[in-house]
């Protein structure tokens, strides 16, 4: 078994009449073929870009869960029939995150276009030579 991270966006109006039920049909869902789940955890309702199957909100949930690689097809198209889950993503991780998004910070000093070295350069007082390297 491996341990996968499963991020659900759940319609706006099933969240908000009744939470537990949801989770449970999601959970359900993931233990009929097998799954285990480790943690759940909800995170905030959001307003989409664009309508996903005629909604304009859904809440998101965050699940971590082991599971057999084959049974992950079974289980995302699960999803994909359910009523109550607008989209699934499903990915293999290695371990278990313990921050929320709210508390990911952003760098904004730092400027965006340079890669780590030149940043770990100018850090220590090296100059950076962009010139390119050529070789003959």
């Amino acid at each position: 078994m491996r341990l996968y991270e499963g991020m659900f966006i759940i319609s706006d109006t099933v969240a908000s009449s009744d939470w537990e039920a949801t989770v449970k049909h999601v959970e359900d869902l993931l233990k009929n073929r097998g799954a285990e789940i480790i943690k759940s955890e909800k995170w905030e309702e959001r307003k989409f870009a664009y309508k996903l199957k005629g909604h304009k909100r859904g809440t998101y949930l965050l699940v971590y869960f082991n599971a057999t690689p084959d049974s992950i097809s079974a289980v995302k198209r699960d999803f994909t029939l359910s009523d109550n889950v607008l989209r699934t993503l499903i990915v293999r991780t290695d371990k278990i995150m313990e921050s929320k998004p709210e508390e990911v910070t952003n760098n904004r000093d730092e400027d965006p276009g340079k890669c780590v070295e030149e940043i770990e350069s100018e850090a220590e007082g090296e100059e950076i030579n962009s010139a390119p390297v050529t070789s003959e």
